[in-house]
């Protein structure tokens, strides 16, 4: 093992206070819900208009599934559920209703669910000092709204014991539709039937079919529910998501839309509550600040009043699948993906009580080092300007037809609320209280003059239907143009009206010589200067965690001029740097 890396691992070891001999170990569920089309099981991406095949790149989920170890350092048992994406099942019509509707989310959450049945016990009554079992949840894109969406469900009905498993899809369906004017519950007419000797009142049909107060029927059916010792109250340890989409119903292929006359989202599909429920004690998402599909509207979490969950949502440069990983060039992705493994692992928690080990996951240690930029020759990028901390290739998604759907770009801290009841968005009311923040990646990628966004070249013709990157291309060759560097900060850009504040005057071009370390260990912090209505006008700067100096450190080539300490980070400059200079920016 490198020095550095041996430097840095003894940063994530911790030891539980709550080590026992005398009993066996509580074990970890954890439940990895992948995005549309991606299945780790099957890692080949079949060709299309005459291309050959290829490897195909591993999402986050795939990837934190296979680092998570075997079982902690206080021995208690990791057991992941690995679940592939909608859209990955067997022929043309699964890959295309799945992948273009969503199909088969409804399935994804119950098998998840059920897998959390089967195996989850309960904290034991005769023996007091016992804990029951820790509950986990990851997801991306769509798998993340799986995994929200699981929460929701254990937070609104529990976690059924498994006698009660046979009445599952009773009980699931009555969620799904509640609030249905003219759907009658299933679950208490087919369960009284068979033990007519209870004295159990079920909710009245009217507070069933009453879309407005949803909330009060789903809490007096959970507590019926509990009456009956059918369901158990469980806490869900941490939620780890990478950029949900999904707020007002799942985004369906604009090629469908028209083909079947579907609108841009299934509303059908908002019933799954992927709000922060009481029963999560941490939340965290990392969230893309340049994708533009207009369908894909991020979900952010909002917390509700009195919450105590510890929530942390992140900006970070890309695209959705930048974020969430799955692209050839993975540099974004393995940010966000030890950004993830820090937070899961509780690197970056409060832990002045003390560390409990079953409340957060123990990750293989050389995981980043053996698997970070191994990928296969046919899967690799190797250009040198996508190389170093932070530059990697950011693509473009808006190709036909997804561009039939428009553009939106996105705008942190401006997102507004939806009614749970409809699933319409609330124009009146911004999310309150999301504890957004800003990844240092972004502006080490503005002041080392990373790419702007750039072509996907998978989906440009002949590999797909557009032809504009190719016009744009001719364009810049005739006229000498280089292509635009990373500045999000832009007219068109998502962080427009926001102001990079860390001690320098300005970040409008890229600055090579640039200490872009904290002044004095100060916080760094975006503040909002725009028009817009923002929830906030300061958004700070996320610290970097153990792994994630762990994956900095790593980039042998700048090791020079990289200088890393246990609460900052430092760009020292080398005098051969090549290059356009701008001075110094104080």
């Amino acid at each position: 093992m490198s020095r550095d890396f041996a430097e840095v691992k003894d940063h994530h070891r911790h030891s539980s206070t709550t080590d026992d001999n005398n009993f066996t170990r509580p074990k970890k569920l954890i439940v990895c819900c992948d995005g549309t089309w991606m299945n780790s099981d099957d890692g080949f991406v079949k060709g299309s208009w005459g291309q050959r095949g290829k490897l195909q790149t591993p999402s986050n989920v795939t990837r934190i599934a296979r680092a998570i170890s075997a079982e902690d350092d206080s021995k208690h048992p990791q057991i992941v559920y690995y679940q592939a994406g909608v859209g990955t099942g067997i022929g043309m019509m699964s890959h295309v209703l799945g992948g273009g509707t969503g199909l088969g989310l409804e399935e994804n959450v119950r098998e998840a669910y059920s897998f959390l049945a089967s195996n989850y016990r309960e904290k034991v009554a005769d023996r007091p000092g016992v804990p029951p079992d820790s509950i986990f949840l990851v997801g991306f894109s769509r798998g993340a709204y799986t995994a929200r969406s699981i929460a929701g469900l254990l937070g609104a009905i529990g976690l059924l014991k498994k006698p009660a498993m046979s009445h599952f899809y009773e009980i699931f369906t009555d969620w799904i539709h509640a609030g249905d004017r003219k759907y009658t519950p299933l679950f208490f007419d087919s369960y009284l039937k068979h033990h007519k000797d209870l004295k159990i009142r079920a909710p009245s049909i009217e507070l069933a079919r009453d879309q407005h107060r949803l909330d009060e029927y789903i809490d007096e059916y959970f507590k019926i529910l509990l009456a009956m010792d059918l369901t158990q109250e469980v806490q869900i340890k941490c939620i780890g998501v990478w950029d949900t989409v999904g707020a007002l119903g799942v985004p369906v292929s604009p090629l469908l839309q028209k083909m079947f006359f579907l609108p841009s989202s299934l509303r059908g599909y908002r019933w799954f509550d992927t709000r922060l429920d009481k029963h999560v004690e941490n939340a965290f998402q990392a969230l893309a600040l340049d994708e533009r599909r207009a369908p894909f509207t991020p979900t952010l979490w909002e917390k509700r009043s009195g919450s105590r969950t510890n929530l942390k949502q992140v900006w970070f440069p890309g695209s959705h699948s930048n974020v969430g990983g799955s692209y050839a060039d993975t540099g974004i992705a393995d940010i966000t993906l030890a950004w993830m493994m820090d937070n899961l692992s509780g690197n970056t928690s409060d832990h002045s009580k003390g560390f409990v080990a079953r409340d957060w996951l123990k990750f293989d240690d050389d995981y980043l080092r053996t698997s970070v930029g191994c990928q296969d020759p046919d899967t690799s990028v190797e250009h040198d300007v996508y190389s170093g901390w932070s530059k990697g290739k950011i693509y473009a998604t808006v190709y036909f037809p997804m561009s039939l759907t428009g553009t939106k770009i996105r705008g942190p801290t401006r997102y507004h609320g939806t009614f749970y009841e409809t699933g319409k968005p609330d124009s009146k009311r911004l999310l309150e209280d999301t504890h957004e923040r800003i990844h240092s990646s972004v502006r080490a990628r503005i002041d080392l003059g990373g790419r702007g966004i750039e072509p996907n070249w998978d989906q440009v013709f002949p590999h797909g239907l557009s032809i504009q990157p190719w016009l744009t291309l001719a364009w810049r060759r005739l006229t000498g143009r280089s292509p635009r560097t990373y500045q999000p900060q832009r007219k068109d850009g998502p962080l427009h009206g926001w102001r990079l504040v860390d001690g320098h005057a300005s970040h409008l071009e890229p600055n090579w010589d640039i200490d872009m370390s904290p002044v004095e260990s100060r916080q760094i912090s975006w503040v909002y200067e725009g028009d817009e209505q923002s929830s906030t006008r300061e958004m700070p700067e996320d610290k970097l965690g153990p792994f994630e100096m762990q994956l900095l450190q790593r980039d042998q080539r700048f090791a020079e001029q990289i200088m890393v300490s246990n609460d900052s980070w430092k760009w020292s400059v080398r005098e051969t740097r090549r290059g356009p200079r701008h001075g110094h920016t104080f």
